[in-house]
């Protein structure tokens, strides 16, 4: 007798206790042993079975963490309760029974699986889809054209023109001028139309932009571009142990029976304490810091089941009912899951806290775990080797290319991860508690190694301005409290200004070129945002400085201080990286920068270093030396 007979017997029992025994016994028939082994590309066809047992026997599969069967772990450890994402993104039937047999299944319960699928598809009205091209939530459905990433950087700038018309506009001069393209910024960052810009309501998760969303996923069958990590699923399932099983299932169920938000957020409080990894090899990375790459690999998979729990509970809101393009009750806001700050009603919930980090870090943390865990390196096939010196089994390293590098796959996620966590916490204040992600530096790094040189100015300016005027982006513990604080701009462009980073450089290889026509119009859109951007912040820095109560001016100065009007710490950097961008302008573009508005920046930075002591003080008559760009 097959070993899986008699538990698929006993779903059976129960699922079909209204059907005769007759159709039960010719149900049990269809599962009889089958020694010859299956080409799970081309299965036998079996008979579909009744709804409601498709439906029990995809559920028990899906559920099924038995290593012996299922090297892999369960289904619902790496896409979570159920396989409504399989349904939404049109995942084919041959697909699926390909995989689930690959990963354990038998012929009937493969069959099963895609006949639950199947019937919640049609449950739902589902559009239809194509798994291979579909990427969920990519911002206006697909990514802004262009083969090449600057291109797609110079069409983010200019859809970005009739939304932030006065960064893009002529120069920002006053403190008017700087307060419009403030909350033009803040609309995008909270789906508001108060500046008038933005009358489609678009936020930051709606936001077409240059960055290609991951499938969900991917799939090295289908060809090179899907031998990747880069996907919503984990690659090694979190399941739990047999101690913890039936509350771990217990929540499940109570949210497949009622997928509200608040059940959600009992399911998804429960995965760190409740499911775990289970071991496969030793973790031994050729790596400076083994500690911290193998435990990133643990952390990787956790990250990516919470992203896809997300996820999928996103894409059930987002089909049963939207309240505006892109957005609905459970991100909500500027910072998505800012509400759960006041969610008093989920204390006791186990795993639950209210707390600093918010639930975007997940999708951030994707990105940052790929930086963490792997050593640099370029040399083709080092991924492979890396996923196997982590300990990763052969199914995760036979996932992936056998001739991507590290290097290439690091920036892969990094791009893609860094940008998702952007979109749900802008101000970047609660996707991390690392000091590097509050300023950025990794995501700078990565736009600025992909020449996105304008998704990175867009990116750095909305975090100014969310952290320095919202709320939500500025917090305090009180006790098991998350209490906003009051907010105070802070000009505080760090990693975006440091190492001569103010200054455009390319990357490009001597055997992929890019045209200079690309270049000069990137460089044009470039230094007029963000030379409009360096403006409206030191404009709004003044403002504050004067608007301020005595003691947040009191902190305002003693933390920029010694920060010159670049914001970057004078010992770190050197002084003026805003007097190099803007002598820069006039030696790459003279005919756009005249002579009159240099003299106005200068003296604009002038006033803002003499209100904070400093003593730089820089003359526009001074001739610019040929080698500022350099």
């Amino acid at each position: 007798m097959c070993s899986h007979k008699l538990g698929l017997e006993g779903i059976i029992l129960t699922a079909t206790r209204t059907l005769s025994a007759l159709v039960v016994l010719s149900l049990l028939a269809l599962v009889a042993c089958n020694a010859t082994p299956v080409d799970p590309t081309n299965p036998p066809d079996v008979p579909a079975v009744a709804p409601e047992v498709a439906q029990a026997m995809a559920m028990k599969l899906w559920r099924d963490d038995d290593r012996a069967r299922h090297p892999k772990g369960s289904c619902s450890g790496c896409h979570g309760a159920d396989f409504y994402d399989l349904a939404r993104i049109g995942s084919t039937d041959k697909d699926i029974k390909r995989r689930a047999i690959i990963d354990g299944a038998s012929v009937e319960e493969a069959a099963a699986l895609a006949q639950a699928i199947g019937q919640l598809r049609a449950k739902a009205k589902l559009p239809a889809e194509n798994a291979r091209s579909f990427r969920p939530f990519q911002p206006g459905g697909a990514v802004l054209p262009g083969a090449r990433p600057i291109e797609r950087d110079i069409a983010f700038a200019e859809s970005l023109k009739p939304l932030l018309p006065t960064l893009f506009g002529s120069r920002i001069a006053t403190l008017e001028a700087a307060k419009q393209a403030r909350d033009e910024m803040l609309d995008l960052a909270k789906g508001t139309n108060a500046a008038g810009a933005n009358p489609k309501l678009l936020n930051l998760r709606s936001l077409p932009s240059g960055i290609r969303y991951p499938l969900w996923s991917a799939d090295i069958v289908h060809g090179e571009d899907e031998a990747t990590l880069d996907d919503w699923l984990a690659d090694i399932a979190l399941d739990a142990p047999d101690a913890k099983k039936a509350q771990w299932h217990a929540l499940q169920d109570a949210y497949l029976a009622n997928p509200t938000n608040d059940n959600f957020w009992r399911m998804y409080s429960g995965v760190d304490s409740l499911t775990a990894t289970k071991p496969f090899e030793r973790c031994a990375p050729d790596d400076r810091n083994p500690e911290s790459a193998c435990g990133a690999v643990d952390d990787f998979a956790r990250h990516k089941l919470k992203s896809a729990m997300i996820g999928q509970h996103l894409m059930r809101t987002l089909d049963a009912a939207k309240t505006g393009p892109g957005e609905n009750a459970f991100t909500k806001g500027a910072l998505a899951f800012s509400y759960l700050d006041a969610a008093t009603h989920l204390d006791g919930t186990l795993g639950f806290r209210r707390d600093v980090l918010l639930p975007g870090e997940d999708m951030w943390e994707i990105g940052d775990r790929a930086r963490t865990m792997f050593p640099e390196n370029q040399a083709p096939g080092s991924l492979r080797t890396s996923l196997q010196a982590l300990g990763l089994p052969k199914f995760v390293q036979d996932s992936v290319s056998a001739t991507t590098s590290v290097g290439v796959e690091q920036e892969r996620l990094r791009v893609t991860w860094f940008w998702i966590g952007f979109t749900f916490d802008p101000s970047f204040a609660r996707i991390s508690g690392s000091n590097s992600t509050r300023v950025g530096e990794y995501m700078v790094g990565s736009l600025i190694d992909q020449n996105m040189h304008l998704h990175n100015a867009f990116a750095q300016n909305m975090r100014l301005l969310v952290k320095g005027y919202l709320p939500e982006a500025n917090w305090t513990k009180n006790g098991r409290d998350v209490v906003p604080a009051t907010p105070a701009f802070r000009l505080w462009y760090s990693y975006f200004v440091g190492y001569g980073r103010e200054v455009i450089e390319w990357k490009e290889p001597r055997t992929d070129r890019i045209p200079q026509a690309l270049k000069d119009a990137q460089q044009a859109l470039w230094q007029r945002f963000t030379g409009n951007g360096f403006r409206m912040a030191m404009l709004l820095q003044l403002d504050a400085l004067d608007t301020a109560d005595a003691a947040t001016r009191a902190k305002l100065v003693d933390s920029l201080d010694t920060v010159d009007a670049g914001g970057q710490r004078l010992e770190a950097w050197g002084a003026g990286p805003f007097k190099r961008f803007f002598d820069c302008y006039q030696q790459r573009l003279p005919g756009a920068y005249t002579g009159a508005e240099r003299v106005s920046d200068y003296a604009l930075m002038n006033t803002l270093n003499e209100r904070l002591t400093l003593a730089a003080r820089y003359d526009a008559s001074a001739p610019v030396p040929a080698t500022v760009c350099q």
